[in-house]
């Protein structure tokens, strides 16, 4: 059967619900490896094909620069005694970095403190200018004077004569004024591209830091999880070894026949009839299905029912209730668990001389009662607690049908 699967890569849905995590694991682990091989196959296969096609040859080219000597010219930086260091270059490009913007930020200012001063003279020059004007306005004038008259007065005005000077003075001042601002602002600018500069490298200094931690965490989280797929890794090699060597046993497996009737040397019983003639043959003589003190029939065992049956009795039973059938996937049995809120199904591999759950690293047993009463006490997973409490007793006291020689219909 695991020929048949690993031939088609399908699995029966039916099969597939009967197998733990562990068996199906196993059962991908191998499917897996079929995959590969058949990859591996198709890649030699191809590669051959390649190999013997012939190759187009290519025409781009590629022209190198040659040196006085017509070797392939080449330069390595740092070499040179002129050269700079990858230092040197960064603390240039951040130092003009850190200029540009201080010149930026010093012209802005400087724009504002202009504009300032200049409103500043304007209203001081508006209010001497009223006030003169203020004066002289209260002194009588006549409408009617002589051309002697209007030349003293004239003279004597001074706003007339004043305005020039008021410009030139005016002048003089924003000169002045905008001389100290350049200077102001020269002195700035130096101070700001020294701050900024400052502030860049501490700013690039604190990311280098916090680069390097993150870098030693995510080496630290690398290696965990390194360390973590190399266990997975050993473990998967562990389930595929184990199943390598199940498969090995199965095949060395003699066919024996019984009754008139050969048993297939597979992993799939291939009716109901053989199931009841291998059980028969076999089963009957080892104990499997009776008690392990008495010899009387056990009340777990119900024979060959269907897996619907086998929940549709224990529905109504309590978490922990269970019973034992006979298996139509495989040689042997199947145990029905009833669980909090369903019903779980683990095969019994009986093929083998001994019993004992499908997967790895399974604990097996002499009889099928051994196994039941140890599964009492310790639960079939080891991650449930699939304990083996309360059998789920047979309604009538007859015998299962398998014990009679009657097909269940």
């Amino acid at each position: 059967m695991l020929q048949q699967i690993l031939k088609d890569m399908y699995v029966d849905p039916e099969l597939l619900a009967e197998l733990d995590e562990a068996q199906r694991q196993t059962l991908f682990c191998r499917m897996r490896e079929e995959q590969v091989r058949r990859w591996s196959e198709w890649d030699l296969r191809d590669g051959n094909k390649t190999t013997n096609s012939k190759r187009q040859p290519s025409k781009k080219k590629v022209q190198w620069m040659l040196d006085e000597s017509g070797e392939p010219w080449t330069w390595v930086m740092g070499e040179h005694k002129d050269d700079k260091t990858i230092e040197q270059i960064i603390e240039e490009e951040a130092r003009e970095a850190a200029r540009v913007q201080a010149e930026h930020e010093t012209e802005q200012l400087r724009l504002k403190v202009e504009s300032e001063l200049l409103a500043m003279l304007e209203n001081k020059t508006k209010v001497q200018y009223s006030a003169q004007e203020k004066m002289h306005s209260h002194e009588s004038e006549d409408i009617y004077c002589s051309v002697e008259d209007l030349k003293t007065r004239t003279t004597r005005d001074p706003c007339v004569t004043t305005q020039p000077i008021r410009g030139a003075l005016k002048e003089l001042s924003f000169n002045k004024v905008s001389e100290r601002v350049r200077n102001w602002e020269q002195r700035l600018m130096e101070e700001r591209t020294s701050e900024i500069y400052k502030r860049m490298k501490n700013k690039k200094e604190e990311e280098a830091r916090r680069a390097e931690e993150a870098d030693k965490k995510q080496e630290i989280v690398w290696r965990e999880r390194e360390q973590r797929a190399k266990e997975a890794e050993f473990q998967r090699r562990q389930i595929a070894r184990q199943a390598r060597e199940e498969h090995r046993r199965s095949l060395l497996c003699t066919e024996k026949p019984f009754c008139g009737v050969l048993i297939p040397n597979s992993s799939k019983p291939p009716s109901k009839k053989a199931v009841i003639e291998w059980f028969r043959a076999k089963e009957i003589p080892r104990r499997a299905g009776f008690e392990q003190d008495r010899n009387a029939i056990a009340t777990w065992f119900h024979g060959l029912i269907t897996r619907q049956e086998a929940e549709i009795l224990l529905n109504k039973e309590p978490v922990g209730s269970f019973l034992v059938r006979l298996s139509e996937k495989i040689w042997g049995y199947a145990i029905t668990y009833r669980d909090y809120d369903c019903c779980k199904h683990y095969l019994v591999d009986a093929s083998n001389g001994h019993y004992q759950f499908l997967g790895a690293n399974q604990i097996p047993h002499n009889t099928l009662s051994e196994l039941v009463s140890y599964h009492k006490k310790k639960p079939i997973t080891k991650t449930g607690e699939e304990f083996l409490l309360r059998p789920c007793n047979r309604s009538t006291k007859i015998p299962p049908l398998v014990f009679q020689g009657l097909l269940k219909t």
